[in-house]
């Protein structure tokens, strides 16, 4: 079994970043909604913004591919934390994926709250 994760960095135009992982790819905003270091990250922008993300894709393991859950992406943290080669010597890089999204904090769910 291999699971799917990905390595993101999110920054903006201010010099503000935040790197973390996440289950699956990120494809969109709505891929990275709920992680407590994008949420960490967003708390910090005062203003309408771009915001640029940066992913890249890993499989830890061999065969068929899962997207790895929560709790196997907060063990990789940890993993991470203790190795700083985990990625690179543990894990397979198989894509990178670049977005941006718009971001402000006067919004929440697609309406004005300002």
């Amino acid at each position: 079994m291999a699971l799917l994760f990905s390595h993101v960095r999110v920054s903006a135009p201010d010099g503000n970043e935040a790197e973390f992982l996440v289950k699956g790819i990120p494809r969109d905003y709505d891929d990275l909604e709920n992680y407590t270091a994008f949420e960490d990250f967003l708390d910090g922008i005062e203003e309408e913004t771009e915001i640029s993300v940066h992913a890249e894709a890993y499989l830890y393991g061999e065969g068929e591919t899962y997207k790895a859950s929560i709790e196997e992406v907060a063990y990789f943290h940890l993993r991470m934390q203790k190795d700083e080669n985990f990625l690179s010597g543990h894990c397979d890089n198989i894509e990178s994926v670049d977005f941006t999204c718009n971001y402000s904090p006067d919004e929440l769910f697609g309406m004005d709250w300002g």
